[in-house]
């Protein structure tokens, strides 16, 4: 009986079919792929815009609800009021701007002793930033990325009735005037710095001051 000497194996022809089968599909698959991945790095950068969002929309607020009543008849008062203003109750805000707002606020340090802090909210062309008189000689850091063109750090302030626009910081008799800021709006618009067609996100919080004597 003769042995079975027939090779079996793929005809040129069916190598050709198959490697065109095969560049036809990586042909249509690949863009998919790539819009796929795409499309997960853009939902990637936005959940990460939308916690830097929320990261620091919560910490201005913390820092600002913080902005208390002075009296002059407290000590250290000038550290709130102008050396040269003797007038009772004025809220601790030296300036207060759309994009950035400075007040002073006491805090009570490891021995117990209050101290009195300048604390400065800004920003920067591509960031919000947080600066303390007391911490690394007053320098600004950065409290969130993502400020880009279509973003920004807005400030309102109302008083008291909460939809008036507030006239004054604190250079009057605030316990008596309702001219002074009592509501500060804080408004926040990140965008993803990568992606350009991302669309921004706003946060907005209204935070009511503390309104205590010290």
């Amino acid at each position: 009986m003769k042995p079975n000497t027939r090779q079996h194996g793929f005809t040129l022809i069916e190598l050709v079919i198959v490697g065109s089968i095969v560049g036809i599909m990586a042909a249509v698959l690949s863009p998919l792929l790539l819009s796929s991945l795409k499309a997960y790095d853009n939902i990637l950068g936005d959940v990460v815009v939308l916690d830097k969002l929320r990261y620091a929309t919560e910490r201005l607020a913390r820092e600002i609800r913080e902005v208390q009543y002075a009296s002059s008849t407290t000590t250290p008062a000038t550290y709130c009021n102008p050396p040269t203003n003797t007038i009772n109750d004025q809220y601790c805000i030296t300036a207060m701007g759309t994009s950035g707002l400075t007040f002073r606020r006491s805090y009570t340090d490891s021995t117990g002793v209050v101290t009195w802090r300048t604390v400065t909210i800004g920003s920067t062309s591509t960031a919000v930033t947080l600066a303390y008189s007391d911490i690394n000689s007053g320098t600004a850091q950065v409290l969130t990325d993502e400020l880009g063109a279509a973003s920004n750090l807005h400030f309102d302030y109302l008083q008291q009735d909460g939809t008036t626009l507030a006239t004054l910081a604190g250079n009057v008799n605030c316990a008596m005037s309702t001219t002074c800021v009592r509501y500060v709006v804080i408004s926040i618009t990140l965008s993803h710095s990568i992606n350009s067609t991302s669309q921004p996100y706003t946060q907005r919080t209204r935070v009511n001051l503390r309104n205590s004597i010290l």
